[in-house]
């Protein structure tokens, strides 16, 4: 299974619309959605390398859009508004999920290197 299938496997769950976000706080959200995946028991190195791979996506997201974001407490609020706002996790990992997925699906596979005679 390709690593792009594999991170929206990984997030793919059961879900409800998710309560409307600025793209920052949405980008941030999933990085937090993220970290709770990683920190479950019993990963396999698939889905280890999935949640890296989603992460680094999101936060690429989040350092592209304002180079000068102060990480940590942006998702630090992120994680606070999640958990005022009881946040369905399925819900929020099927967004991002959804979002890699239509990443993935959008790329083109790489042409070939040409080899020397």
């Amino acid at each position: 299974m390709p690593l792009t299938l594999l991170i929206a496997a990984t997030l793919a769950q059961a879900a409800a619309p998710a309560a409307r976000l600025t793209p920052e706080q949405a980008d941030a959200r999933c990085v937090v959605i993220l970290g709770f995946i990683n920190q479950q028991p019993n990963q396999t190195p698939q889905r280890i390398e999935a949640v890296r791979t989603g992460t680094a996506y999101y936060m690429g997201k989040l350092r592209g859009r304002n180079p000068r974001i102060a990480l940590a407490p942006t998702l630090d609020a992120a994680a606070q508004l999640a958990q005022a706002q009881k946040v369905n996790v399925g819900t929020e990992s099927q967004r991002c999920g959804q979002e890699l997925t239509d990443i993935a699906a959008s790329q083109k596979p790489a042409a070939p290197t040409p080899r020397k005679p």
